[in-house]
């Protein structure tokens, strides 16, 4: 199964496998899409992103046909609600009521998925469990698209959860111990996942490797190219290449507006969290995505905000063959294959 990220600015295509050491790089393609031709996670333009969609098979030349997605933004509802005790047999014909109950759509319109966290920390009776809705019109979009490509949906992911299952690959983070349920303590590792796009900023906190908050935020490297764009007086491509091709030379004040609006974002939704778990604070942030590869953005975040603050790098723990990729360049460019890295991961049940 493929892992197929879809956002604003482009399609990421990535393969892996599963040997005794660990995970390879089969297959990789990134193809840029034409501005606006998705727009705030909507397909606008359905004959540009089929097309990139065919570009990229061609130009990876996976072995499957068959891929995990990821949805975002306002469309997707995600939640952690607890219920009495139960297996997930004697769950499932109750979530539609329960989604009911928590889902601003009607029940009709979106596709509804649950999974089960474990115990409840504040209530032996009750066990948490993590509600997914998202509009099936959304849904059908993507797929359409990805059949015009060839392609078939086997798995729809969210992107936070594929943020998190690529972060388990590192060093820096690591996965949950299985059966850990009980209530963590004031010792607890709590840790923000924070992927910033290019419009799109996904931030998931954990707690001892457990989810606690989700977040999708309309805010990314598009905001910086803005800046550029009125203070450098040049159009957006101009500006979006001097982002990516001589940074030294951007103006320090477009630097700092867009850093200051990046961390207002990012104080909303750590505020958001504290008003449920202010006795956990995040002791951590990992930043992925396109913006990690700003220079210096982890130093700037740490010292704007008094968190800790690292760049997350999937590659590094993967193989990557030398005969048939620039093993260098995708090192630089790790960060932004978090997305696309975690729903390969799904392929292996991670």
């Amino acid at each position: 199964m493929l892992g197929i990220d879809i956002s604003s600015t482009g399609i990421k295509l990535v393969e892996l496998a599963r040997n005794r050491s660990g995970f390879e790089l089969v297959a990789l393609a990134m193809i840029p899409l034409p501005r606006d031709a998705i727009v705030e996670n909507t397909i606008i333009d359905s004959t540009a992103v089929t097309q990139a969609l065919v570009d990229a098979v061609e130009q990876a030349r996976p072995a499957s046909k068959n891929v995990a997605l990821a949805v975002s933004g306002n469309a997707v509802i995600i939640k952690t609600i607890a219920v009495p005790v139960a297996t997930e047999f004697e769950l499932e014909p109750q979530i539609e009521f329960e989604a009911d109950q928590h889902v601003p759509y009607d029940i009709d319109d979106v596709f509804l998925d649950f999974h089960i966290q474990g115990m409840n920390a504040e209530d032996p009776e009750q066990m948490d469990v993590v509600l997914v809705a998202c509009k099936r019109e959304v849904v059908e979009d993507y797929q359409l698209v990805l059949g015009n490509a060839g392609l078939d949906v086997k798995c729809m992911d969210c992107a936070v959860f594929a943020l998190e299952n690529a972060a388990e690959t590192t060093d820096e983070h690591q996965p949950p111990v299985a059966g850990d349920d009980w209530p963590p303590d004031e010792d607890a590792e709590v840790h923000a996942l924070v992927n910033i796009g290019a419009n799109m900023m996904n931030i998931n906190v954990l707690i001892n490797g457990r989810m606690a908050f989700v977040r999708d935020q309309f805010f990314g490297g598009q905001n910086l190219t803005e800046e550029i764009q009125k203070l450098h007086g040049l159009s957006y491509q101009e500006a979006e290449a001097l982002k990516v091709e001589r940074f030294s030379e951007v103006q320090p004040e477009a630097l700092e507006r867009f850093y200051s609006g990046l961390t207002s974002e990012l104080v909303r939704s750590l505020d958001f969290y504290s008003a449920s778990k202010a006795e956990f604070p995040v002791r951590k942030l990992f930043i992925s995505g396109g913006c990690a590869l700003i220079p210096d953005i982890a130093t700037e975040l740490e010292q704007r905000l008094g968190i800790d603050s690292v760049v997350l790098n999937p590659l590094k723990n993967i193989k990557i063959a030398a005969r048939k990729f620039d093993v260098e360049h995708l090192q630089r460019i790790g960060p932004m294959l978090m997305v696309p890295i975690g729903l390969a991961l799904r392929n292996f049940d991670i």
